[in-house]
């Protein structure tokens, strides 16, 4: 289901965002745009008055398992032809630069750990894209998405590759989302299924949707020492 609703977008393309303000009035000038989703989105994931516990940051030790190869394994899995990121690098610079860049990658994210040092890498650009089948003008219905540096991609990627065997085996079958070859689309796909049988057979059933979007604390990264 997700492949084929995958190839469906294939050669999409958005038109200009189109923003209004708080009377619903469309706004025109970029600035004011920009201003009105910024504001929007920082309420959204910085201004919580829930109350949370600091960051837990851990504390120096090596790595059980040092990151070696598994950089060059990363990065061979990064885009082309993709728009540089804040930190003015592409993903073609990693790709096909000299092997010797994997090394330094690796030092330095072995030491982070080792030395207990925050690695500044998470900085990004936030791109706000239409929510699909919502109407257009409030913030609201703006999807925001994070370029990431191509450094942090990669190390993003590391971690992935070494927390799935793990995490794979307390994920509940019944969750689609951020899942190789599912998504939300499979979701909705077992509902309609579901509702189809309850009314042939004549049964009654219960389903329950659970997004874990609201349940994280989404200002806790600005707020942490």
């Amino acid at each position: 289901m997700f492949k084929a609703v995958k190839l469906l977008n294939i050669g999409r393309k958005y038109d200009a965002i189109k923003v209004e303000d708080e009377s619903g009035k469309t706004v025109a000038h970029p600035n004011k745009k920009l201003n009105i989703v910024t504001n929007f989105l920082e309420s959204k994931f910085q201004n919580s008055n829930k109350p949370f516990n600091e960051a837990f940051f851990g504390e120096p030790r090596k790595l059980k398992k040092p990151i070696t190869k598994e950089v060059r394994k990363s990065i061979n899995k990064l885009n082309n032809n993709r728009a540089p990121r804040k930190d003015g690098s592409q993903e073609e610079l990693l790709k096909y630069g000299p092997e010797t860049i994997d090394s330094y990658i690796a030092n330095i994210i072995n030491e982070s750990f080792e030395k207990h040092e925050i690695l500044d890498i998470n900085a990004g650009e936030i791109i706000p894209l239409p929510k699909p089948g919502k109407p257009k003008g409030p913030p609201k219905n703006l999807r925001p998405i994070t370029l990431l540096n191509t450094i942090q991609k990669t190390f993003s990627t590391i971690v992935l590759e070494r927390i799935i065997p793990q995490v794979e085996k307390y994920i509940s079958h019944s969750q689609s989302g951020f899942r190789p070859n599912r998504s939300t689309a499979d979701v909705a796909w077992t509902h309609k299924w579901l509702a189809t049988k309850t009314l042939q057979e004549k049964i009654n059933i219960t389903i329950t949707g659970i997004d874990i979007f609201s349940s994280l604390r989404h200002n806790r990264q600005s707020n942490s020492p």
